[in-house]
């Protein structure tokens, strides 16, 4: 389901504008795979029937407080690495987001970005990749900003995406220019997560406890135990992470 839309141009990236749909991810991912959307193909939506983030969770910010687009990436990443797509998103939505309100946000693996003071989340993000032969087709990835926590107002909405768009045309020259590990490492310099102990709920079950240490070049969480052992988490192995 969705209403007529309207397609322009920002910053060279081709928008496609709807004022309702089910979701701005499958909009998306249908002109990524039906019409080979180039990388920094964006949809914007004004208004989610069914605003879903990772495993589930729930948009809850009114359509007039958020910012819903979701972009098109092509990065140059092996198959083993597309956990990365997470790191390049939550990244460039943490730069734009600091670039606009002026404040220090910082990313939360792997789908949060936080107000760096009160680690208030200010922006989530789902990524969803399609793979072909040995490495990433491409990449949707679906960003929900919180205008009113950004403090923000709805004429901030089209600054806030350029910024975005221009943070992701980033992220991607530096998969181009050192891999992956470099993607991981600008993501740790911006993270709220590292160096706190955390508790991790797993899928299917299970629990894990210890400090965030890094993230490795697959996008994994390094977490330490206090015997020094080292615990790779994968992001579809994470049902639940909190700061204990």
């Amino acid at each position: 389901m969705s209403q007529g839309w309207q397609e322009d141009d920002l910053g060279g990236h081709p928008v496609r504008r709807f004022p309702l749909c089910v979701s701005a991810a499958a909009l998306a991912l249908a002109w990524a795979r039906q019409e080979e959307a180039p990388a920094g193909a964006t949809v914007v939506v004004e208004r989610e029937v069914s605003p879903l983030g990772r495993i589930g969770r729930l948009w809850t910010q009114t359509p007039e407080n958020s910012l819903v687009c979701a972009v098109v990436l092509r990065p140059a990443l092996a198959a083993e690495e597309a956990d990365v797509v997470w790191l390049i998103g939550g990244l460039a939505a943490a730069e734009a987001a600091q670039s606009q309100a002026g404040m220090e946000v910082g990313t939360w693996w792997p789908d949060d970005v936080v107000r760096a003071d009160t680690l208030e989340p200010v922006a989530t993000l789902k990524a969803e990749v399609q793979l072909g032969p040995g490495r990433v087709r491409s990449g949707v990835v679906t960003f929900r900003f919180d205008l009113e926590r950004l403090s923000l107002d709805a004429d901030s909405r089209d600054p806030l995406l350029a910024a975005l768009l221009r943070a992701l045309d980033t992220g991607a020259e530096r998969v181009e220019e050192g891999g992956s590990r470099t993607v991981a490492e600008a993501y740790e310099e911006h993270s709220a997560l590292l160096g706190r102990r955390v508790k991790i709920d797993l899928l299917p079950k299970g629990t894990t406890r210890g400090t965030a240490s890094r993230l490795d070049r697959l996008g994994r969480l390094e977490l330490q135990s206090s015997t020094g052992m080292i615990e790779h988490i994968g992001i579809d192995t994470l049902r639940k992470l909190e700061a204990v």
